[in-house]
């Protein structure tokens, strides 16, 4: 153990590369993208996480894509509800994933006989002797007529673990176009097996053996399809085919057909329908990109909170922390997984900010020039950014106050503020002007502007929505981000510090929360924790500097540092969660298995006083999950996170599977609703492992993954390793804080790559 710790101690000391150590703003956007790169999950199975996010993707995908651009036509009206930003941003990841999505295997087909043929897999109705929806005895497999030479069928069976090598289930009989029939038999163990053969209640008892499969189920690893194939000697006029369930129980399932005419062409069966249609596959890889934008956009983002600390003074180590601290210890990392319009806004506020520091040290206006344009950027990409910008003038004005009377600040800061408002005033009212000629006037002024404002803004008590995005169970900001529990009580060290200077960290979060704490939908519909509060975030984090200097410059006490890192870790640990799994994944299962049994849709636990205006809301009433601990998203991922653990780790004893699937967070507390199918909350959402499930029958595809993968996790490696070299340049325990970290990290790299041979 103490050469192994030699050893790597030898290792760390070895010297970066100096061109990397002296770039540690380089540094921290290599990490926090490839860390944002390697997390990042496949908009919810390619259908997108949010309406902005989706409508953005189509808008983007209309101008690149489409000629014609019919959705932009057909849908621009939506620009007075969503921002033209994001989908200006989307469209050069757009333009750059088509060439991949027109060449893209098709997820719906499965390569056989050495790649001959990739047979289409559809829907059919489910042949056998057990009761349930659509069954039947007979099914005709609607190939058309033709004269063919060879026939492929592509099935499992179901529920018939106890069918004895060899029987005969089923019989496909071909019909002739003369009359003639030709059965042929369908048998377990033989031509097709049991659809979960190694699942370990099923080995437990199955009782016939396994052939060979065929590949392995779509979006279900461990499950398989079995293929049968007939060569016929003499080619058949075929008129029809179907197949007869000869046994009182079980199941078969036909999960593809597939018949070779004698010129060599191949026809599928139609089934009842794709499982996925072309443009939907096409759309999958045209969209599996998009986490790519937030992922460039979030660690840019941190870059600006490292220049911003800078900018007040602090040294380089103390501003690489934060911007680390910001970049993965707080909502900007699940957010930059995500197609949401925030981590953009957030982006353009901090920019501004950042600008602002500028002009104060420079007395340039150019800079103010520019950070109004920023500012005009970030609210065409939200609407609602447009608090920000009275702030940011007042903060002008401020910045001109020290040494001088309200008036003589007032004179001096006029022409900067003038400078800062010059691209707003040259720019909105052309921009309304135009919007007003281009869209229905009363639908952008009246319908949208004005009436949304009265519908969603004005009705809900300020209280409930100050509680709801601070400290609320589902929704608090505290809770999504443990560590602001310690940067919010250093907000009175950072304003003594700095000043008039700290106006603009302190007043756009204020302004944020009291905003949006008379919006009805307060806490940003389907998401991961307050969505709406995700653009303060950073400026909270940045008004920690002082006491994070304090801990790494005079804090000698080791409890200080200790109680430091243990919130931290915790805040780290509820990001883990945030981007292991879709949060639609538990609020889907709350809402359709759960809530419907509690009393009074769980306003009885907590947040009854929010609930008329929770229960019209279109996703479904989730008063309970926003404010009863009982029902907490966080608790929520963490029974399922378990219940992943115990499927992955022991995927043949279903019976801990069930038991820690049946220990929901509620029923801790004695609440005894049980979800029928909370299965159907199990999953992990990284684009790496779907892929894995969904292309295993690609193997180009997983390579291409595999090497993505690699290198990503190579480049990451390196820049924590050169982070540590700036955090600890030196001292006595600088090795064993740098070992320890790295080693840490790559520990955690490795339980990662380990679970995509778990799938």
């Amino acid at each position: 153990m103490r050469a192994t710790f030699r050893f790597g101690a030898q290792l760390m000391r070895l010297h970066m590369p100096g061109w990397i150590v002296q770039r540690p703003a380089l540094v921290l956007f290599l990490l926090a993208l490839t860390v944002y790169l390697l997390t990042a999950g496949v908009s919810r199975n390619g259908v997108g996480y949010s309406a902005d996010g989706t409508f953005a993707f189509e808008m983007a995908k209309s101008v690149v894509v489409d000629p014609n651009q019919k959705y932009l036509r057909e849908h621009g009206g939506n620009f007075s509800r969503w921002g033209v930003g994001l989908p200006l941003a989307l469209i050069p990841v757009v333009a750059a994933a088509e060439p991949f999505a027109q060449i893209a295997p098709q997820r719906d087909r499965l390569p056989i006989h050495d790649g001959e043929h990739e047979i289409l897999l559809v829907n059919y109705a489910p042949l056998g002797g057990m009761p349930q929806p659509k069954s039947t005895r007979v099914l005709d497999l609607g190939l058309d007529p033709g004269r063919y030479d060879r026939l492929s069928l592509l099935t499992h069976a179901g529920l018939s673990a106890h069918f004895a090598q060899g029987l005969q289930v089923a019989s496909l009989i071909l019909t002739a176009t003369d009359g003639t029939e030709i059965a042929r038999p369908i048998r377990v163990g033989i031509e097709t097996a049991e659809w979960a053969y190694d699942r370990g209640d099923v080995q437990a008892r199955i009782q016939h053996a396994r052939p060979r499969p065929a590949g392995r189920q779509i979006g279900n690893a461990r499950a398989y399809y079995y293929l049968a194939t007939w060569n016929l000697a003499d080619p058949i006029h075929l008129e029809s085919a179907r197949l007869e369930y000869l046994q009182p129980d079980g199941n078969l399932y036909v999960d593809g057909v597939a018949a070779r005419l004698v010129d060599g062409t191949w026809v599928d069966g139609p089934g009842i329908g794709r499982l996925w249609s072309e443009r939907q596959t096409v759309d999958f890889f045209r969209r599996i990109w998009v986490p790519l934008v937030n992922a460039l956009i979030t660690a840019f983002g941190a870059v600006v909170v490292f220049r911003i600390v800078r900018r007040l003074g602090y040294g380089v180590d103390i501003a690489l922390a934060i911007g680390l601290v910001y970049a993965l210890g707080t909502m900007a990392w699940p957010y930059a997984v995500v197609d949401f319009a925030e981590p953009l806004v957030t982006l353009l506020v901090l920019v501004c900010v950042w600008l602002l520091l500028i002009y104060n040290q420079t007395q340039l206006r150019r800079y103010l020039l520019l950070a109004g344009t920023v500012a005009l950027a970030a609210a065409v990409t939200k609407y609602v950014t447009v608090i920000v910008m009275p702030l940011l003038v007042a903060a002008i004005f401020l910045s001109h106050k020290r040494g001088r009377t309200w008036r003589q600040a007032g004179r001096e800061g006029f022409m900067p503020a003038l400078a800062f408002a010059a691209p707003i005033i040259a720019v909105v009212p052309v921009g309304l002007v135009a919007a007003a000629f281009l869209f229905d006037v009363r639908l952008l002024y009246v319908h949208e502007l004005w009436g949304g404002i009265s519908r969603g803004w004005l009705g809900l008590p300020i209280e409930l929505g100050v509680h709801g995005l601070i400290s609320s169970w589902g929704k608090g900001l505290l809770w999504y981000n443990p560590v602001l529990l310690v940067a919010i009580p250093a907000i009175p060290w950072f304003i003594r510090r700095h000043g008039w200077h700290a106006f603009i960290f302190v007043a756009i979060p204020i302004g944020y929360l009291l905003l949006y704490s008379k919006k009805e939908v307060w806490y940003g519909g389907n998401a991961w924790g307050p969505r709406y509060l995700v653009p303060i975030v950073p400026l909270l984090v940045i008004m920690a500097a002082p006491l994070i200097e304090w801990l790494a410059r005079r804090g000698r006490r080791a409890l200080p540092r200790a109680a430091f890192a243990v919130v931290l870790l915790a805040s780290l640990g509820v990001q883990l969660m945030g981007v292991s799994k879709d949060f639609g994944s538990y609020l889907d299962l709350y809402q359709q298995q759960v809530v419907g049994e509690l009393p009074e849709d769980g306003a009885v636990y907590g947040g009854a006083a929010y609930q008329p205006w929770s229960a019209k809301q279109p996703e479904g009433d989730f008063v309970a999950v926003l404010y009863a601990h009982q029902f907490s998203p966080l608790l929520a991922h963490a029974w399922l996170l378990r219940a992943d653990a115990t499927n992955l780790l022991a995927p043949d004893r279903t019976d801990l599977l069930d038991d820690a699937l049946a220990r929901s967070p509620w029923s801790r507390f004695g609440i005894d609703v049980r979800p029928p199918h909370p299965e159907n909350g199990l999953g992990l959402d990284f684009w790496s492992t779907t892929l894995i499930e969904y292309y295993l029958a690609y193997p180009v595809v997983l390579a291409l993954a595999a090497l993505v993968l690699v290198a990503l996790q190579v480049i990451s490696v390196g820049a924590l390793a050169a982070a540590t070299h700036q955090l600890w340049p030196n001292g006595p325990h600088a090795v064993r804080w740098r070992l320890a970290v790295v080693g840490a990290y790559g520990a955690v790299l490795l339980a990662f790559d380990t679970l995509h041979f778990m799938l």
